[in-house]
């Protein structure tokens, strides 16, 4: 699938928004109803390496991400996988410019390449139409959380279950 967009101005600097951007524990609140099972992929949950796994809610499919690369506070990029046995290659870009009128415009791409013969990830997940639809909403509660001053935090799991140190010695 072909990248689709959503483009958003937000009333912050970027760099308060790249900042809120760079953790994935802010992540379940952005996608809201669409995921569930969402767990972190290490215990930092921010900056480069930082990512997630989670299912979407529409068709039971897992899917995990993770932040590859940062350009304060500019851009931020995504780089996972989905679908069948984990064969589909996803991106996600979060790109921030200051505007003339003072506002922060967030531009959010996602895409993504079958792999193999396979293209079922997009029939499974309702193509286009529900990604885009899913990046405006992202995008209109990133602008509510940013602007609010809220952090829109939950207690998330670690995948791979507790690593937390017990206080057994």
């Amino acid at each position: 699938m072909g990248p689709v967009f959503a483009e958003l101005d937000i009333d912050a600097p970027r760099e308060e928004i790249f900042e809120y951007l760079m953790d994935f524990e802010t992540r379940p609140y952005l996608y809201g109803d669409t995921v569930e099972n969402f767990r972190l992929l290490r215990l930092d949950s921010r900056g480069v390496g930082a990512g997630a796994r989670w299912q979407f809610k529409r068709k039971k499919m897992w899917a995990d991400s993770a932040i590859v690369s940062a350009d304060a506070p500019v851009r931020i990029s995504e780089r996972g996988v989905s679908g069948s046995y984990n064969r589909t290659k996803t991106g996600t870009e979060w790109e921030m410019e200051e505007t003339a009128a003072g506002v922060t415009r967030v531009r959010i791409s996602y895409w993504t390449v079958p792999g193999g013969a396979s293209k079922s990830h997009d029939r499974l997940t309702g193509g286009a139409g529900w990604h885009r639809r899913r990046l405006e909403r992202a995008g209109r509660r990133l602008r509510e959380a940013v602007e609010s001053g809220r952090e829109e935090r939950t207690d998330i799991p670690v995948a791979g279950g507790n690593r937390h140190a017990t206080g057994v010695a």
